[in-house]
């Protein structure tokens, strides 16, 4: 890509250099995402003045990036613009429409969520100390947090009551009691602290877990008596949000009857393989012939676990071994010499997750990603084990985060990579980048498939699951445009994904904590399997696929449909 210089690319390097530098100085806990350490100690600033100066920034970056003529940047510096356009239009767009930011339930367990980030990557007492001072900084924005929520409540901005009950009923509970133990993690990290260090971070534990205790009382009492049922974007919101979050055209209605297609074609094949299943599985009919039958026979399935708690690391291993061998037996992807992919306990504190992915720390190559686990052998049935690895390991998110590291760590402004962290993501409301990042992700499960990676059983599990992620475009889109109430969602998700209702009700509360995001598992992934079946066709015998992946890589998480412009020569 040309470098070549112009008075509308210096304009804009030094644009993106201030950006981002100060971006970072209100987002300190994103620096450390993204493996910039000298705000390791800092926590978000929640008081009026701060956010005020925060929206400024947005604001007036917005206004100069909107007079910059786009046809004077190269490729690099255009797809920067975009990302940039589209964070800081979010921003403005969410401060001046007051929507969720005096709501914004999730700031509540935000330190807490980034602090786990942190922790697992802790390696010397440096780190540690870095961690208690950002511990303690953790009373004051609880107390900012509640102040935007009772000005919230006074003004009519209230949270939906679900949401506000998870948090009270089981999050903010566990919370707590992390941090009772949260002095004793350093030496269970192989970390010895002095004695003043350890008295800083006993001090900082007990005052996070008491401001913790204060704010579930504060959220019990006088929030969630006021929170309503019901809070959704709205119709004209989510038009907004999929043009400018995800900039995608089509319309909420368009994209219901694209899920709804694979949601028909995904349900015929589950039936089709589970009545070839069936008679291997004891105890199962002899036949199958609908849907249900089939979740019947998938639930036997699920009853085999690793036998001990012990052995659910060494399953992934040899799992993301057995990946990794595969992919590079069939040409699929390249796996950079000398990647390490880190395997570990789910530290304490985090709930309802089975296993996730921390990934590589884009700007600090020293330190490798991580894959996640709850350590517990029931939480593992292993017909999943094999989709769960190739989605949070190889070759899905962590070999992209690997190759994102090594593309861009030596970036000096890498815009493209704001929002990329889950939480971050959920703190801020805005899953633009999860287009890419999930999109990709299950984009790898289904070539996977196609290329016969999967057992029989485990490739029904790759099929409830595509089936699933189109199952969630339907429902998140009915939500939230008001097509669907609870119930109707539920029913939904009861007679299309065969899920128990308990289970329906917390897929609900997810798309209601988290608009949009799980939409993007599908529709990303939609985009990518056409951009290689496209790449496929017009390059013919000189396609070679894994460098069409290490393509796709080179650009960042760019929304997938813009690449078509870079890796196709016809528009």
């Amino acid at each position: 890509m040309s470098k070549a210089s112009s008075p509308a690319l210096d304009a804009f390097v030094r644009l993106r250099a201030s950006f981002f530098e100060r971006y970072l100085q209100s987002q300190p806990e994103e620096a450390t995402t993204l493996g910039l350490h000298h705000l390791d100690d800092r926590l978000k600033d929640l008081s009026s003045s701060a956010l005020a100066d925060e929206y400024a920034l947005h604001r007036d970056t917005l206004t100069q990036l909107e007079r910059l003529a786009p046809e004077g940047l190269p490729p690099d510096a255009w797809l920067d613009r975009l990302a940039m356009l589209s964070v800081t239009r979010f921003h403005v767009h969410a401060h001046e429409d007051l929507r969720g930011l005096r709501s914004n339930v999730e700031l509540s367990t935000y330190p807490h969520t980034m602090l786990q980030y942190q922790i697992g990557q802790a390696e010397t007492a440096e780190d540690w100390s870095a961690i208690a001072s950002r511990a303690a900084r953790i009373p004051t924005f609880l107390r900012q947090q509640e102040q935007l929520l009772a000005e919230g409540l006074a003004s009519g901005e209230v949270p939906d009551v679900h949401i506000v009950q998870e948090f009270v009923e089981d999050q903010l509970p566990v919370i707590v009691r992390y941090f009772e133990h949260l002095p004793a993690l350093p030496e269970a990290h192989q970390v010895t602290l002095s004695g003043a260090e350890l008295r800083a971070l006993q001090d900082a534990a007990r005052e996070a877990r008491e401001a913790f205790a204060a704010h579930h009382r504060f959220l019990r009492e006088r929030v969630q008596p006021h929170a309503h049922s019901g809070v959704v974007l709205g119709e004209e919101e989510y038009r907004w949000r999929l043009r400018h979050m995800f900039g995608l055209t089509a319309s909420p209605d368009e994209l219901v009857q694209q899920a709804e297609e694979v949601l028909a074609r995904a349900q015929h094949a589950i039936v089709q393989l589970a009545g070839q299943l069936a008679t291997e599985v004891p105890g199962a009919p002899s036949t199958l012939s609908n849907l249900a039958e089939a979740r019947a026979l998938l639930v036997r399935l699920e009853l085999e676990h690793p036998a001990r708690d012990e052995d659910v690391i060494p399953l992934y291993r040899e799992l993301i071994a057995q990946a990794e061998s595969f992919i590079h037996e069939q040409g699929l992807f390249n796996v950079p010499e000398g990647c390490r992919l880190g395997l570990k306990p789910l530290p304490p504190g985090m709930v309802d997750v089975r296993g996730t992915n921390w990934p590589a720390p884009l700007l600090d190559p020293r330190k490798v990603g991580w894959f996640v686990l709850a350590p517990m052998a029931i939480a593992h049935p292993t017909v999943w084990a094999t989709l769960l690895a190739v989605h949070e390991g190889i070759p899905g998110h962590f070999l992209q985060s690997v190759a994102w590291q090594r593309a861009f760590s030596h970036h000096p402004a890498p815009v493209r990579f704001l929002l990329v962290t889950d939480h971050v993501a959920m703190a801020r409301g805005h899953f633009g980048p999860m287009l890419n990042i999930e999109g990709y992700a299950t984009y790898a499960e289904e070539r996977m498939r196609r290329a016969g990676f999967y057992s029989a059983p485990e490739a029904l599990t790759a099929l409830v699951a595509r089936a699933l992620r189109a199952v969630r475009v339907v429902v998140d889109i009915g939500l939230h445009t008001r097509r669907m109430d609870d119930e109707a969602a539920v029913r939904y998700l009861m007679h299309s994904a065969c899920m128990p209702e308990p289970n329906a009700r917390r897929e609900i509360l997810r798309y209601k904590r988290l608009p949009m995001q799980s939409m993007t598992y599908l529709l990303g992934a939609l985009e990518f399997e056409k951009l290689e079946e496209d790449c496929r066709r017009e390059r013919g015998s000189r396609f070679d696929e894994a460098r069409f992946h290490d393509e796709l890589f080179s650009f960042g998480p760019v929304p997938p449909a813009l690449l078509r412009r870079f890796m196709l020569s016809a528009p």
